[in-house]
């Protein structure tokens, strides 16, 4: 005789059956925390405001950079009708590599800010990865220049413009932790340093002298 909700399978079967019951009740965790983990990860590099390159191997791209600067010279005369200009006066704070792939100008908060050179207004907007409001001209024979983190913005898409004109000012868009204009030169799609085709640029602050 058997009584009501009295087991009828054997011990080791009812101890199998109750541990897979058991088990299909755990959720795995493993997608949740890798979903934070990638959110967490995709803050933290949009903050630091840093901005990779995506080219394999750096190295050979390193080395094709090398050979622009050391042509410097003719790449200047043969690409542009005159010398290039620094978008504003101002002091170097971060150099260009292969993981930064322009220069940062650090100036007064709502400095005007002109193009290096004559050339079109081919962006005017802004970017949610860090560079914030930001304004791209293309120049002549394959050449582009990028003007970052900018406040007030003073062109329109497919503006002729000079070294003369006011393309906006220096401003705190996107990811910075002080006012400066991030600088990028592109040569045919292709970053290249800026220094070497702009006057020199000071490493420090130009000291003021005070007055007693």
């Amino acid at each position: 005789m058997f009584f009501k909700g009295q087991n009828l399978l054997p011990r080791i079967v009812f101890d199998r059956e109750a541990l897979i019951r058991k088990l299909s009740k755990i959720k795995s965790r493993f997608p949740r925390r890798f979903q934070r983990l990638a959110i967490i990860s995709l803050v933290l590099f949009t903050l630091s405001g840093y901005y990779p390159t995506f080219s394999i191997p750096p190295v050979r791209k390193a080395a094709v950079y090398a050979q622009l600067q050391e042509q410097k010279g003719e790449v200047v005369a043969a690409s542009f009708s005159k010398p290039l200009s620094l978008p504003h006066p101002g002091y170097l704070t971060t150099r260009y590599s292969p993981w930064h792939p322009g220069v940062d100008i650090a100036a007064g908060l709502g400095m005007p800010i002109h193009p290096i050179t004559e050339g079109e207004v081919s962006f005017v907007g802004r970017d949610l990865f860090g560079l914030g409001n930001y304004i791209e001209v293309t120049h002549q024979n394959g050449f582009k220049s990028k003007y970052a983190h900018l406040g007030r913005m003073f062109v329109k898409t497919g503006q002729k413009i000079t070294s003369e004109n006011t393309l906006g000012e220096v401003g705190l868009t996107g990811n910075t932790s002080g006012p400066h204009t991030h600088l990028e030169v592109t040569l045919n799609n292709k970053y290249i340093d800026p220094l070497p085709l702009l006057p020199e640029i000071s490493n420090m602050p130009v000291s003021v002298a005070i007055r007693r």
